[in-house]
């Protein structure tokens, strides 16, 4: 009788174990985290209403979305604000990697808590040449969101999410990385205690005006103080127990700068963002061209008659350096056709011709029809950039 009451009571507990939700070993679902936005006023007039679900899968959080926002939508570039569906997948109990890596150059590297997409710190490729910061070209919403292939995020702003914060409390959290990293709004604990709330900062240095190749406008460059962040705008410090995060912060790369963990397949997806770069990159994967190796940045420079070192920096390999692959920068970079390159480096690439409008190193002074409507030729005319 009381090895058949055993037998009742582990079936029993086997039961309530496949009722409740399938989560990694020790690990709270964070889905309490996103935004309920069934009654949130949506878009605006003709718009789809928005959607996000959260829920944990086994060893991932997945989150469901249709990538409206849940504010009105105010149109900064020409492309339309559309419904996209979308599930974005990211471990639930994430680790640190190795070594960090690069965000996609194009599409997305998380997702909000509204359930809009995550995007680095460059914009894409058009207009060309492209690939500038898209917060410095004033090409952003109130809420840093825009619109390419969907809405989506280069910035986050924490009024945007409803929060009501006070003075001597920190920023909950925003967003999730494809890493399963959570990202927290800009303010956190000094302390454990929490002794005194701060405004995190990033660790990056701008060089030049970030008008076009913005991971070639900035640098990492370490600092002290418990206010300062790494390398990817996170840190394993005090305010959350000593685990990883990531904060948003008011400075480039304002989100993530990079991986610390490691990214799902979804980070990049070629279907949430433009079908293909236009410039000579690849258009599927993350955007990104392939990594060169030693041998093949060697080979290169002396079939281009470069200086490897200098090479290997403008392909952004020196340094300790962890940005996305970009040859057509690189050739900016040098003054050379982004063509050379990519032949120099033994990569077949979809270019257009020589010099050729929009073309793999820019368009070519005097090159090319004025495009109709464009700013004429003469000193460019002073005050903020015109949104796009």
């Amino acid at each position: 009788m009381h090895a058949r009451s055993l037998l009742v009571a582990v079936v029993g507990l086997s039961c309530l174990a496949l009722a409740l939700p399938a989560t990694a070993a020790n690990t709270p679902c964070p889905s309490d985290a996103f935004m309920d936005v069934s009654n949130s006023p949506g878009a605006g007039k003709g718009y789809a209403r928005p959607r996000v679900e959260a829920k944990c899968d086994g060893e991932e959080l997945v989150v469901s979305s249709n990538a409206i926002p849940h504010y009105e939508f105010v149109q900064i570039t020409p492309n339309p604000l559309v419904e996209l569906n979308r599930d974005y997948r990211m471990p639930l109990d994430p680790k640190l990697a190795e070594q960090p890596s690069p965000l996609p150059l194009l599409g997305p590297s998380g997702v909000a808590i509204n359930g809009i997409p995550l995007f680095g710190p460059n914009e894409g490729p058009v207009p060309p040449p492209g690939f500038g910061d898209p917060v410095y070209n004033a090409i952003m919403d109130s809420c840093m969101g825009h619109t390419a292939r969907q809405y989506h995020y280069h910035a986050l702003v924490e009024t945007c999410f409803n929060v009501a914060r006070e003075a001597d409390e920190p920023s909950p959290i925003l967003a999730f990385g494809s890493d399963g990293f959570p990202v927290y709004g800009p303010y956190g604990c000094r302390d454990e205690e929490c002794s005194e709330v701060i405004q995190y900062k990033s660790s990056w240095e701008q060089l030049r005006a970030p008008r076009i190749d913005t991971w070639d406008a900035y640098r990492f460059v370490p600092k002290e103080g418990a206010e300062y962040l790494d390398r990817c705008n996170g840190h394993s410090a005090d305010d959350q127990g000593g685990a990883y995060h990531y904060h948003a912060t008011a400075t480039f790369p304002y989100i993530m700068g990079c991986f610390s963990g490691t990214p799902s397949a979804d980070a990049g997806r070629a279907s949430d963002r433009q079908n293909r770069r236009r410039d000579g990159g690849p258009g599927g994967g993350s955007g990104d061209d392939p990594r060169p190796t030693a041998e093949q940045v060697s080979e290169a420079a002396a079939k281009l008659a470069i200086d490897e070192h200098k090479l290997a920096e403008a392909l952004r390999l020196t340094d300790g350096r962890v940005a996305p692959m970009n040859f057509a920068a690189a050739a900016r970079a040098l003054e050379i056709d982004a063509r050379d390159l990519y032949e120099a480096l033994g990569v077949t690439a979809q270019v257009p011709p020589r010099g050729a409008r929009g073309g793999p190193g820019g368009r070519r002074r005097g090159v090319g029809p004025q495009r109709q409507g464009g700013r004429p030729p003469g000193p460019r005319p002073q005050g903020p950039r015109p949104r796009q």
